[in-house]
């Protein structure tokens, strides 16, 4: 009698779902609705044996089709579906698990059963509404794709079928309503368009459906949709979730300025309403499905057919991004630091929108690049490509730089970013016409923009966007570029910290300059012994840095005769030369606290002296070369520094000299920057330098116990009273002494090249008694730690 009532009750629920399906002004709520139809489609009840009439109601039902179409009803319909999958599969699993052993031989396993059952239902779904289709369809895919290997024994057959109506779906509803997009006619449909909310037309519907699914058919199938037209399509579907780029164009209009010189933006203004209406677009909301579906379609694109499609893509964002860095410079956002309380909240959403946006390009971006490195070197198809790229992101500067810029070494730095950047620009720089245009082109727009007037945060993001951009490309950059564009650029923000990025950024291109110069050096003349790269590298994981890109380049005399090769040649190694000189001085002066730290400035050091030695070097009658002469000078004049520093004239004579504030910090600093130089000298110099090396730490050495640096540390961990000040000072002295001996064993130990190493290593043996050391001395501390904790981690050249 209870089973009776139990199938009276479904059969009961059954028509009253039907009865509501069929009435398209149902005062049945959309979830109660979404709920029932998942139900009856997973559990049919004993009226019927197939779920293909319920489907087929569904799809035809007065309810769904009722115009205009929303996508709160396309989504439930959508999810109705979805979700029965997995209500039909945990039926078909407890029913299995309530067989015996014996019956199990006999029925279909769960599997099997799920297949039939998602057949019958696409069954129901044939030669309806392509909208409708689509949505039903997505929601079946994305349900099979839930449960997945893990929950299925064998993979569905049904999957096909339904991969191949959601196929079918999306080239019909194209068919039907791509017309008002690309027919470039304003009729009566586009004209009421305007007045609606982003999102809500039935194309841009349809996508968002498409959208989630599409993306999990194999791309053999996807070929056969007309795949120009779909990117177009969601082309035009991204613009139009920014509004193209316009969404800013109302903020001057509705900007006040309180007393207090704070941005006021009233909530009923026009501004405010157009971030309304992108932040609760349905577009926005599932953006990240629809930047993933045109980044698949674009990989589909390329590298075989023309690359004229993916360009209009990336062309459309970079005008887009174009409109809306030209709204932002003329905001009150832009230059004006204080926003009102009851404006944050706009803010916000504001800061929001543009950081989705630049997550779009990106997904958009990397995948058309990653797709573009396949096509041959000898079309320009790709380097065009990473040229977009490059221009679209220096139009959203202003946004990285709220990620930390492009050259970020924190470990939340924005991956994805660094990513097509880097990517973007390792393309350009296969060609090095293509690579020296730009870079002409993008310093000549930073010297324009720092003449005339503007804000000050805007033009630093740009020109640290432009610095490191440069400084990746500098390996393939000629003399006369690197001279006339890249230093006039660098040469300003090599001395003013105040904007860290740009002043880092600076610093690293120059370096990027000498990195290259030895380089190519080490190429031309292979036999000769350099460990310059293998030092950069374990120096610059140690300290956490980045030096630019290690990759190899061929030289740039390929192609070339060798009469223009030793012209380039040689005006390399002049302007190498004049800038030697200069870029010491420079480091001198950033030596100074609040500037270059200390792991930055041993780097940087470094590598100026190993740029010095690899300079043409035609020997004189004592067997010494330019080189060397630039290399020595770079010593000389940081051994000058020390010397001032420690009140010494150039004789090693005592001289009184008045002490700046952190003077011992930066004498200190400077020690240890020589005893970086020790590895990146030739041996001819070795041992002069090291002499030097014996006097700077025996005089660090004066006035401490003769018991030894191991003995007078133990000595300071185990006092446990009260040290006076003198006691105090001892003590650091020590450490310091101890941290300098440290760092030298460590460039011989590690860093020395080979042919120098076996003289270096005798020279410590013979030594190393007189700088007060018993044993090896300990490295397990590390060399050059940093009294700051996470310093070294934040350095960047």
């Amino acid at each position: 009698m209870s089973t009776s009532n139990s199938n009276l009750t479904s059969d009961r629920t059954y028509t009253l779902l039907l009865s509501h399906l069929h009435n398209p002004h149902t005062s049945l709520s959309l979830p109660t609705l979404q709920s029932a139809l998942s139900h009856h489609l997973a559990l049919l009840p004993p009226c019927t044996s197939s779920p293909t009439p319920l489907a087929a109601t569904a799809i035809s039902a007065p309810y769904y089709l009722v115009q205009p179409f929303t996508f709160t009803k396309l989504n439930s319909l959508s999810t109705s579906f979805r979700h029965a999958v997995h209500l039909k599969f945990r039926a078909l699993k407890e029913e299995w698990e309530a067989r015996g052993r014996i019956e199990r031989l006999f029925n279909q396993s769960v599997g099997g059963s799920l297949d039939a059952w998602a057949k019958e239902v696409v069954k129901g779904l044939i030669g309806g509404h392509p909208v409708l289709r689509l949505a039903c369809c997505s929601g079946l895919l994305l349900g099979i794709e839930d449960l997945g290997k893990k929950e299925l024994d064998v993979a569905l057959g049904a999957r096909g079928v339904v991969e191949d109506e959601d196929i079918v779906a999306l080239a019909e509803v194209m068919d039907t309503y791509a017309f008002s997009v690309t027919g470039g006619t304003h009729g009566v449909e586009e004209w009421e368009k305007e007045f609606q909310p982003a999102g809500q037309d039935v194309l841009s519907m349809a996508l968002i459906l498409a959208a989630q699914s599409v993306p999990l058919i194999p791309h053999s199938k996807l070929k056969a949709l007309p795949l120009p037209l779909l990117s177009h399509l969601l082309t035009q579907t991204l613009l139009a979730t920014f509004k193209h780029g316009s969404f800013l164009s109302s903020v001057s209009a509705s900007v006040t300025l309180t007393p207090n010189n704070e941005v006021h933006i009233s909530a009923s203004s026009a501004f405010a309403h157009t971030v309304r209406s992108i932040t609760s677009s349905p577009l926005t909301a599932h953006i990240s499905d629809l930047a993933r579906f045109m980044a698949s379609v674009l990989s589909l694109l390329l590298p075989s057919s023309s690359v004229g499609t993916v360009a209009q893509t990336m062309e459309a964002l970079r005008d887009c991004a174009k409109a809306i860095e030209r709204d932002w410079i003329s905001t009150s956002l832009a230059s004006v630091p204080g926003v009102a309380t009851d404006t944050q909240d706009l803010t916000k959403a504001v800061w929001g929108i543009l950081k989705t946006f630049l997550f779009t390009v990106l997904m958009v971006d990397d995948a058309a690049l990653s797709a573009a490195v396949f096509i041959p070197p000898e079309s320009s198809g790709a380097a065009d490509l990473a040229l977009t790229t490059l221009e679209t992101l220096s139009h959203l500067a202003f946004v990285i730089t709220q990620f930390g810029g492009v050259t970020s070494t924190s470990t939340n730095s924005f991956l994805e970013l660094k990513k097509t950047f880097y990517l973007a620009l390792d393309i350009l720089a296969q060609t090095q016409s293509r690579a020296e245009t730009y870079v002409e082109r993008v310093c000549g727009g930073a010297l324009e923009m720092r003449r005339g007037e503007g804000n000050v945060g805007f033009r630093q993001a740009k020109e640290a966007f432009v610095l490191a951009a440069v400084e990746q490309l500098v390996p393939v950059l000629g003399a006369k570029c690197l001279r006339e564009s890249v230093w006039r650029v660098c040469e300003p923000h090599l001395f003013d910290a105040s904007h860290r990025e740009t002043f880092e950024s600076a610093h690293s291109t120059v370096l990027a300059v000498f990195a290259s110069h030895s380089q190519r050096t080490r190429a031309e003349t292979p036999k000769a012994s350099d460990s310059s790269r293998a030092w950069l590298d374990r120096l610059g994981q140690r300290a956490g840095l980045v030096l630019g890109y290690s990759r190899k380049r061929e030289t740039l005399s390929v192609g070339e005769d060798d009469e223009q090769h030793e012209n380039e040649r040689t005006n390399d190694d002049e302007f190498v030369m004049r800038l030697v000189p200069f870029y010491a001085g420079c480091l001198l002066e950033n030596s100074r606290e609040g500037k270059l730290n200390t792991a930055q400035l041993r780097m940087a050091y470094a590598a100026l002296v190993r740029g010095a030695c690899a300079c043409d070097s035609p020997m004189d009658g004592e067997g010494k070369g330019r080189s060397c002469v630039l290399a020595w000078y770079c010593v000389q004049r940081l051994l000058d520094a020390i010397h001032a520093l420690e009140g010494r004239d150039a004789k090693g004579k005592g001289k009184e000299v008045g002490r700046e504030e952190g003077h011992e910090e930066r004498l200190h600093r400077l020690r240890l920057v020589l005893m970086s130089t020790v590895s990146a000298l030739p041996l001819v110099l070795l041992a002069q330098a090291l002499e030097e090396v014996r006097l700077v730490l025996l005089r660090s050495k004066e006035g401490l116990s003769h018991s030894g640096v191991a003995d007078l540390q133990h000595s300071a961990n185990s006092i446990t009273v009260p040290v006076t000040s003198e006691q105090a000072e001892g003590m650091a002295k020590e450490e310091r002494h101890e941290e300098l001996v440290q760092a030298l064993f460590a460039e011989i130990l590690e860093n020395v090249g080979d042919r120098e190493k076996e003289w270096a290593g005798r020279w410590w043996y013979e030594h190393r008694g007189e700088f007060g050391i018993v044993g090896e001395p300990d490295l397990g501390r590390g060399v050059g730690d940093e009294k700051s904790t996470g310093e070294g981690e934040r350095a960047r050249l």
